[in-house]
């Protein structure tokens, strides 16, 4: 199954959600994102998961990478932070974070992912703990 995640920018901070503990991954901190529906564009997902998870309107910048399925984009806030409103049966807390300070909130889905998207958008990051090696993209843009 495909899914589009948003790494949304603002303020030199990314979004980080957590997704709540009925849905896959539970507990587990991660950018909004999910599952592209038959026949969807991962850009129109990546939109639509980040507002149905978040309550925010984001644009895409432009993509990141795609790793098997999972496809990244670089998002910016159409709206002020302020805007945010979880929806609870999948999220259930965030946090806009520093890129470097990343490691600091808990359990990270992906994490081997989000290290070097976050190097490759440019946002810098947390270096890469020890013995945990990076996933390499399928496609960079």
């Amino acid at each position: 199954m495909s899914s589009a995640w948003a790494l949304i920018e603002d303020e030199g901070e990314i979004l980080f959600i957590r997704r709540a503990f009925m849905v896959g991954r539970g507990g587990q901190w991660c950018p909004p994102g999910g599952t592209i529906w038959k026949s969807e564009w991962p850009e129109v997902a990546c939109v639509r998961e980040a507002y149905e998870e978040t309550g925010l309107r984001v644009t895409i910048v432009r993509p990141i990478a795609i790793f098997d399925t999972a496809h990244y984009y670089l998002c910016h806030l159409n709206r002020t932070r302020e805007q945010l409103k979880l929806t609870k049966r999948e999220c259930i807390d965030a946090r806009w974070i520093a890129p470097e300070d990343l490691l600091q909130i808990g359990t990270i889905m992906d994490l081997r992912r989000i290290i070097p998207l976050l190097e490759i958008s440019g946002l810098g990051s947390p270096a890469l703990p020890q013995g945990l090696e990076p996933a390499v993209p399928k496609k960079l843009f």
